[in-house]
């Protein structure tokens, strides 16, 4: 195989690889978003007590208060039932920051809202559904615009708490993770597979450098000289002339 084929053929997979592991990731953290937002400072509870961390020294946006119920009107007097037949009252709460619009009014206490400017009027439009796979209807918030410290609450009957601030930054970096993990996963799996294909069709195509025939050239100083014949002189005959002068003598 080509070498060239070879290293994309690896970089395809451990891309490939990578992208998986990066998208599983992300479906991953689907469950984690679920988690994140059924976090509870409190479940079932008629009292207790959570630290406001406030990390900007701002404020902060407080508490949120849960029921099991539904969004009912059965006296008829527009206001919720739920909200009437709950009781929470804030015995302990940090100073607020006045700056925030009614957080000087509402100094840390609980107030009724289901939708914000609408407290628990009953209508279509004031309801509040988020946890509806627990069951549980808003009923109200606390500690709106809060600077550092303890909020100690009691209630007439069981509530579930949430910190809002804290659900809030746990979701963001649950989001950024999945959004991370689906686009860089997917990503990564398409460059894989692009880088897989093409170093397939090069390995199919390719030849691979180690099969291509050597040719030998001897060096020029080892070349032999060819041995030189010698001229080959052709036979000559020596034939005498007859003398004349001389003839041959004889007699009877």
């Amino acid at each position: 195989m080509h070498t060239a084929a070879k290293v994309l053929l690896i970089i395809g997979t451990i891309a490939t690889v990578i992208g998986i592991v990066g998208f599983a990731l992300g479906a991953g953290q689907v469950d984690d978003l679920k988690d994140s937002w059924n976090t509870f400072e409190f479940e079932d509870a008629t009292n207790g007590t959570i630290m406001i961390e406030d990390v900007d020294g701002k404020g902060d946006v407080g508490l949120t208060f849960w029921v099991k119920g539904v969004y009912e009107d059965k006296d008829g007097n527009d206001i919720w039932d739920v909200c009437q037949n709950t009781e929470v009252t804030i015995t302990e709460s940090p100073d607020v920051n006045n700056s925030w619009e009614w957080a000087e009014l509402l100094d840390g206490n609980f107030y009724n809202e289901v939708q914000a400017n609408q407290q628990c009027d009953a209508n279509d439009k004031n309801t509040n559904y988020d946890r509806d796979n627990k069951g549980l209807v808003k009923i109200g918030r606390a500690c709106w615009g809060c600077y550092a410290g303890n909020v100690s609450f009691e209630s007439n009957q069981s509530v579930w708490v949430t910190y809002d601030e804290k659900v809030g930054e746990e979701l963001g970096d649950d989001i950024g993770i999945m959004i991370l993990g689906f686009v860089g996963g997917s990503g990564s799996i398409c460059c894989g597979v692009l880088f897989l294909i093409i170093g397939g069709i090069m390995a199919l195509t390719m030849k691979d450098n180690k099969n291509q025939e050597m040719m030998y050239m001897p060096p020029a100083g080892n070349q032999m000289l060819s041995a030189q014949t010698p001229a080959v002189t052709p036979n000559q005959t020596h034939m005498s002339q007859p003398d004349f002068g001389n003839p041959p003598q004889g007699g009877l």
